[in-house]
């Protein structure tokens, strides 16, 4: 099993854009208004919130064999060696070529570029809006400029220890007061 993980602010982002894209919610939402309700998990469908996912899968399955758990991150920084962890849990040979090409045809251009070849025969974005790509850019760190202080503060309050359990900075003080999600008001 191979599981990844990415930073949740970067996930709020990413999928505040993918609603604008499927029509969820209108151009204009507010990126504030939207955070506390992916917070709630009411934009991933059956898949619960970030930290009961992330969590679930970490009891489960943390420190069994067939198991590893890559972060999003280091995916992105260096490819071919997260790509040669798993092939080392899935006990396939990776020769460097056969790596090399694995991360060029994986690539975020490569990916835009099935976009925009197959996007209409893909169930999920046939009927999305088209001038949204699915694979936007492919990044990690977009959270910094997209998001205001307020909802990174939400976030790092609500999940701050699995975060931090993950290899993941807060950009907020543990012991600043942060206003807390409207789901931990409820």
């Amino acid at each position: 099993m191979v599981y990844i993980v990415r930073d949740p602010r970067d996930v709020a982002t990413s999928m505040y854009h993918y609603s604008i894209k499927r029509r969820n919610i209108p151009d204009t939402y507010p990126i504030e208004e939207y955070v506390p309700r992916f917070m709630k998990g009411e934009f991933l469908d059956d898949f619960g919130t970030w930290d009961e996912h992330v969590s679930s899968w970490q009891a489960t399955r943390q420190n069994k064999s067939g198991f590893v758990l890559l972060r999003f991150e280091d995916m992105l920084a260096d490819p071919g060696r997260e790509l040669g962890r798993m092939a080392r849990l899935l006990e396939v040979g990776a020769a460097p070529e056969a790596v090399a090409r694995a991360v060029e045809l994986s690539s975020a251009v490569q990916m835009r570029r099935l976009e925009d070849q197959q996007a209409q025969s893909w169930r999920l974005t046939k009927e999305s809006r088209q001038d949204k790509p699915f694979v936007r850019t492919a990044s990690s760190g977009a959270w910094r400029s997209e998001l205001p202080p307020r909802s990174v503060q939400q976030i790092e309050s609500e999940w701050g220890d699995i975060m931090r359990s993950l290899g993941y900075e807060l950009s907020c003080s543990k012991d600043a007061p942060a206003e807390k999600p409207a789901l931990a008001r409820s």
